[in-house]
């Protein structure tokens, strides 16, 4: 008799190949062009030449201003395309308050509420 075994292993996300590696990212074929993630951090997201309109990170976010516009277009994409991949426990809870849990590749260690 075979015994299975659940794997603890974590899928890896399906990224959109022109991100900046980081912890923010577009998931593949998540983007609809609706221009709502760039609007708000257009230095940090734009669309591809590659591929018509799919939206990718092509900088990562290194002040506190570059990491909160990056947390406002995950809060304004429409179609739920953008992530975030980190386990910042700030950046978790900025997420998990604001109503984007299900944005986060990792659980926070805290207990928070949404407060919007």
């Amino acid at each position: 008799m075979a015994i299975l075994k659940k794997s603890n292993k974590i899928k890896e996300p399906d990224k959109y190949p022109e991100n900046t590696q980081g912890d923010f990212y577009v998931k593949n074929q998540a983007c609809i062009a609706c221009g709502a993630p760039e609007s708000v951090a257009p230095d940090l997201i734009e669309h591809s030449k590659k591929e018509y309109g799919h939206c990718y990170f092509k900088k990562q976010p290194q002040t506190q201003d570059e990491i909160n516009r990056a947390i406002e277009a995950i809060a304004v994409s429409c179609i739920s395309g953008l992530r975030y991949g980190g386990k910042d426990e700030k950046i978790l809870k900025r997420l998990y308050e604001i109503g984007e849990a299900e944005q986060c590749d990792h659980k926070p260690i805290g207990i928070y509420k949404m407060s919007i």
